[in-house]
């Protein structure tokens, strides 16, 4: 069967050649988890043998529709990444099919549109961002500090803090992560104008004492809370998969739980949203006040009518009165989206701080 399809690909012409791609590439795309390994390896040799004939906008549309799929081969994966930028973006940003080591060689060797892209990656080792930071000018530098999946070795650490003193925005990503030390924080912040250095601290201050009552009392709070997973239909890990595909929005997922009063599941779905330990974030959920949960919900882009959802039901909860609500609504609409990811960073950073104290 390979061996006739392999025949027809070199003997049609364009045009025939054009549809078999288009054939293959839909069957391949759409049974790609259902596949046997005899069978996807047909249709990844049908593939390579026939990159070579294709034109320019079939190779993109090819590169497009098999980037997402992992079991696409090595070899196409490459042979499209070294393509011109527009054809090699999608393989450059998202194919598991490239090696750590195919990814460090095209970044050693390719040009800025195809580093901005590799830049761009869901993960990136340190031995990476070394290359990008070392070769990329000031657009690929600035993407690897605001990506939260990049891994940085103690000279690209250096370097970001030392760039950021001449470049708004790597100094503004880099107080969005939580993987800077405090040393680190705190040279970031002194590289700022003296106002927003004012703003910036006092912040800090005022969340430091909830940060202490985080650590030192959630795991005592969680077990007087008495939250309890109410009986839905909703499949709390199903939704977190499809938040992260981008076929849900957070937002809405934190409002269906809040009218089933479900806030254990929305305690979850922050928690892994925010890459906080699940303790934490219910124990800013159950508090009085609603500092915590608010830059949680900001930080991770949870719109005003949502967060009107999830208040409603925090109050009803904590029997508090409808008054309540409204402040903390009012004070959820002053608070800036920067603002609440530099806050939910240094939490991060404070309670890892914390967290190697105790276990020192």
């Amino acid at each position: 069967m390979i061996e006739d399809i392999l025949n027809l690909a070199q003997e049609t012409t364009p045009e025939k050649r054009h549809q078999l791609v288009e054939h293959v590439t839909e069957l391949f795309v759409n049974g790609a988890d259902s596949y046997q390994t005899e069978e996807i390896t047909l249709f990844n040799t049908v593939l390579e043998k026939m990159l070579p004939t294709m034109e320019r906008e079939q190779k993109k549309d090819v590169s497009e529709q098999l980037a997402p799929i992992d079991s696409t081969s090595t070899e196409i994966a490459n042979q499209l990444a070294r393509e011109e930028i527009d054809i090699a973006r999608p393989m450059l940003t998202q194919s598991k099919a490239l090696a750590s080591e195919d990814i460090l060689r095209l970044a050693k060797t390719m040009g800025q549109g195809h580093l901005l892209a590799i830049s761009k990656r869901d993960n990136l080792e340190p031995k990476v961002t070394d290359v990008l930071l070392e070769r990329g000018e000031s657009p690929v530098k600035q993407s690897v500090a605001a990506n939260s999946g990049a891994e940085f070795s103690d000279w690209g650490s250096r370097l970001l803090i030392k760039l950021a003193e001449r470049d708004d925005k790597i100094r503004d990503a880099m107080m969005e992560r939580a993987d800077v030390s405090e040393a680190d924080y705190e040279k970031l912040i002194a590289q700022m104008p003296s106002e927003q250095q004012k703003r910036i601290r006092e912040m800090r201050s005022q969340n430091e004492e909830l940060i202490h009552d985080l650590f030192h009392k959630a795991s005592k709070v969680v077990a007087s809370s008495k939250l309890e997973r109410k009986a839905t239909r909703i499949d709390s890990k199903a939704v977190l998969k499809e938040i992260r595909a981008g076929q849900r929005t957070l937002g809405k997922a934190i409002t269906k739980l809040a009218l089933s009063n479900n806030l254990l599941d929305i305690c979850f779905l922050l928690a892994e949203m925010a890459g906080l330990e699940q303790k934490y974030v219910t124990n800013v959920m159950v508090r009085y006040d609603a500092t915590g949960v608010a830059v949680l919900c900001r930080a991770l882009g949870v719109d005003n009518t949502d967060y009107t959802a999830l208040c409603k039901a925090r109050a009803m909860h904590n029997k508090q009165p409808q008054s309540t609500v409204e402040n903390w609504i009012n004070d959820y609409q002053s608070l800036t989206d920067r603002d609440a990811r530099r806050l939910l960073s240094f939490m991060k950073i404070r309670l890892s701080s914390l967290e190697s104290e105790a276990a020192a």
